[in-house]
C-alpha cells in the first residue's frame, strides 16, 4: 500500500470518530453535568497521550519552560472547559447534528480572527466567506427563532473559542508540535476540571452503567485514539491535507445523527450545510498557511 493512501485511510479514520463526538455526547448530555464530562474526557485523553508526547520530548530533546507550562494550561481550560463546555451543554438545547455543523464553522472565525491578530488583509473571499457562514448558520439552526435559539448560539459561541484556541495556540504548537501541545494541554485542562468539579460540588450521579462506555468513548476513542490516528496520517501526508479532511465533518456527523439518533434531514439543514462548505472553501488556504502544523481539537 502507498504511503499517500495510509495517510489518507488514517485521516479518514480520525474524520469518521470525530464526526461522532456530537452524537455521543447528546446520549447523556441531559444526565451528566458538561463540566464534569469534559473533566473525564480531557484527562483521559490526555493520559492516552502522554506517552506518546514524552516520547517526542525526549527524542527531539524538547525543554517545556513554566511559562509554556502555564500557556499550555491556559490553552487546556480554553478548549475543555470553556469551548467544549459550551459545546456540551449546546446538546442539551438543540440536534447533535446542528451543534455539529456549527461547530466545524469555526474556519470562518479563524479567518476573522487571523485579520486582527496576524495583520492579515481582509479580502473580499474572507468577506464573502463571512457572509455565507452567517446564511448557511441561520439555515442549519432554523433562524435562531426565540424558541431554539439557545443551543444553537452555544454551538456558534463554542466555535468561536475554539477558533480563539487555533489562533493562540500557533505560538506553542511551532516551537513543540501538535501532539506534545495537545497531550498536555488536555491533561492539564481536564485535570484542572476535575477538581474544579469536586471544590463545586457536582454530582456524579448521572454517571451509570448506560453511560460510563460512551462516557469513556468520548475519552479514549474521540479525544486519544482519534488524535493518534490524525498524527499518523500527518506522517504520510502534510498538515495542508490533514486540515482539509475537516471540510466533511458537517455532512459526515448530520448522517451519523440520522441512523443514530434518528434526526431528519431536512431540506433548509442540506442547504445550509452546502452553504457553510461552501463558505469555508474560501477561506481554507489563508487558514492552512496561518495555523499550519497545529490541530484544532
Amino acid at each position: 500500500m502507498q504511503d499517500t493512501t495510509k495517510g489518507y485511510l488514517w485521516l479518514f479514520f480520525t474524520i469518521t470518530i470525530f464526526s461522532t463526538y456530537e452524537v455521543v455526547g447528546s446520549m447523556f448530555a441531559q444526565d451528566i453535568h458538561p463540566l464534569l464530562v469534559n473533566a473525564i474526557r480531557f484527562s483521559v485523553g490526555g493520559l492516552f497521550l502522554l506517552p506518546l508526547a514524552l516520547k517526542q520530548i525526549r527524542q527531539e530533546k524538547l525543554k517545556l519552560e513554566g511559562s509554556d507550562l502555564l500557556a499550555l494550561f491556559g490553552l487546556g481550560f480554553l478548549n475543555a472547559g470553556v469551548c467544549m463546555g459550551l459545546m456540551q451543554s449546546s446538546l442539551k438545547y438543540t440536534e447533535a447534528s446542528t451543534a455539529a455543523v456549527l461547530l466545524s464553522s469555526n474556519p470562518l472565525f479563524v479567518s476573522l480572527l487571523s485579520v486582527f491578530i496576524f495583520k492579515e488583509s481582509l479580502t473580499k473571499d474572507k468577506i464573502t466567506a463571512l457572509i455565507l457562514g452567517i446564511a448557511g448558520m441561520l439555515l442549519v439552526s432554523g433562524g435562531l427563532r426565540a424558541e431554539n435559539a439557545l443551543g444553537p448560539l452555544l454551538a456558534i459561541m463554542a466555535s468561536v473559542f475554539w477558533a480563539v484556541y487555533t489562533v493562540a495556540g500557533k505560538r506553542l504548537s511551532q516551537r513543540y508540535g501538535s501532539l506534545v501541545l495537545n497531550a498536555i494541554s488536555f491533561l492539564l485542562g481536564g485535570g484542572f476540571l476535575l477538581i474544579l468539579t469536586l471544590v463545586l460540588g457536582i454530582p456524579t450521579t448521572g454517571i451509570d452503567a448506560s453511560n460510563i462506555l460512551l462516557l469513556l468513548y468520548l475519552g479514549v476513542v474521540v479525544t486519544g485514539i482519534a488524535y493518534y490516528a490524525f498524527f499518523t496520517g500527518l506522517l504520510y501526508l502534510d498538515t495542508t491535507m490533514g486540515a482539509a479532511v475537516f471540510f466533511f465533518k458537517p455532512a459526515l456527523a448530520t448522517v451519523f445523527a440520522y441512523f443514530l439518533l434518528g434526526e431528519p434531514i431536512s431540506t433548509r439543514k442540506v442547504l445550509g450545510i452546502l452553504v457553510i462548505m461552501l463558505a469555508m472553501g474560501f477561506v481554507i488556504e489563508p487558514i492552512k498557511k496561518s495555523v499550519k502544523g497545529f490541530f484544532p481539537g
